[in-house]
């Protein structure tokens, strides 16, 4: 019996080490599981690189926090952070500032935006978000000064088609060539479509083309811990402007620990129910209070276990009707119960046996 003793208690404590070695094995390379590294180029000489890193989500308000990087290259570069050229950038930063003016000869700043996700944090752990960046890099026309491009919503649906402007009606052509003018303005130089494959533009041109989108080039990089990214870059004719399309949710090693967390809490529960159901079978008029002290303990004790799941959101989510919260209906139930037997057998006399 000795040896069978010894034996299971081997095993035992080497299943627990290989639990332990199994999940440090699979956990010592998480960051590059969750992590997303975007590029996509344009065949163009003349453009700018614009790094974006992602640096913070926060689910709870349901907002991501991205630093953007602008490089110019090319003739329009005086060097590697100074353009030889106005530029003007374009973000759906929703809370701030979308349009920043980039003078000649100046060096570029990093750029904060804010976008909203759109997703539900009820479902935690199993929550998913999404998000669109959209941005445009162009040439402005300051003699003119005409009104910011409007970019489309981060969050549109995703077979959504990119809004296109809609042509004036014949009545109304007709009453603006009736209308005299005071003065004519010259037309517009026609924009080139932000893939053009041209080539090197001398930068005496690129000066006197106004309102000239600007191709770009997307570098970017999203880590941040108790998120895993996925996402595109999506380029269209119908609109100048390119779209970053973003799709984040759980890792699965914080998945797996918030089901750990869960079924713990759980386990727990059941156990101290299990001691009350014990002490309601007894005929012993002495009544342990051990399962009382427990339970009142563990109605403090289960919040403090239940927040070290990674990112949790306050109470009320999916996860806590799993577990949490009928765990604290259990010890608490566990609590009065044991309480009522302790004062309904404190009174009788025990027979010479022990028992009541």
């Amino acid at each position: 019996m000795r040896k069978k003793r010894i034996l299971l208690s081997i095993v035992v404590g080497l299943c627990f080490i290989g639990a332990y070695l199994t999940g440090l094995r699979r956990n010592i390379h998480e960051r590059n599981e969750r992590s997303l590294e975007l590029r996509d180029d344009v065949a163009t000489a003349d453009r700018v690189l614009v790094s974006i890193t992602v640096i913070r989500v926060d689910p709870t308000t349901r907002q991501l926090t991205a630093r953007f990087r602008l490089r110019p290259v090319g003739n329009i570069a005086q060097d590697a952070a100074t353009p030889r050229i106005d530029l003007r950038f374009l973000v759906n930063n929703s809370p701030g500032q979308q349009v920043f003016e980039l003078a000649k000869g100046e060096a570029m700043s990093h750029i904060e935006a804010t976008l909203p996700l759109e997703g539900d944090i009820n479902k935690y752990p199993f929550d998913r978000y999404e998000t669109n960046i959209w941005l445009l890099v162009d040439t402005p026309d300051k003699s003119r000064r005409p009104k910011a491009p409007i970019l489309p919503p981060a969050t549109p649906p995703a077979s959504a088609t990119p809004p296109v402007a809609e042509a004036p009606t014949p009545s109304a052509a007709s009453s603006a060539s009736a209308t005299p003018s005071a003065t004519t303005a010259s037309p517009a130089p026609a924009a080139l479509p932000a893939d053009s494959d041209a080539g090197d533009i001398p930068p005496a041109e690129i000066m006197t083309q106004n309102n000239r989108p600007v191709p770009v080039s997307i570098a970017l990089s999203a880590s941040t811990p108790g998120m895993k990214y996925t996402g595109e870059v999506i380029r269209s004719d119908e609109i100048a402007a390119t779209r970053i399309h973003l799709y984040l949710k759980r890792p699965y090693n914080l998945v797996n620990v918030s089901i750990i967390v869960m079924c713990l809490i759980m386990a727990i529960a059941l156990s101290v129910v299990a001691m009350v159901m014990t002490a309601i079978i007894s005929r012993r008029s002495q009544m342990d209070v051990l399962p009382l002290s427990l339970s009142v303990g563990l109605i403090f004790g289960l919040p403090a276990l239940r927040n070290i799941q990674p990112g949790v959101p306050p109470v009320g989510v999916l996860g806590d009707y799993f577990s949490f919260l009928w765990a604290e209906v259990f010890v608490a139930a566990a609590a009065i119960i044991t309480a009522l037997i302790w004062v309904f057998r404190a009174n009788k006399k025990p027979d010479s046996n022990g028992e009541s």
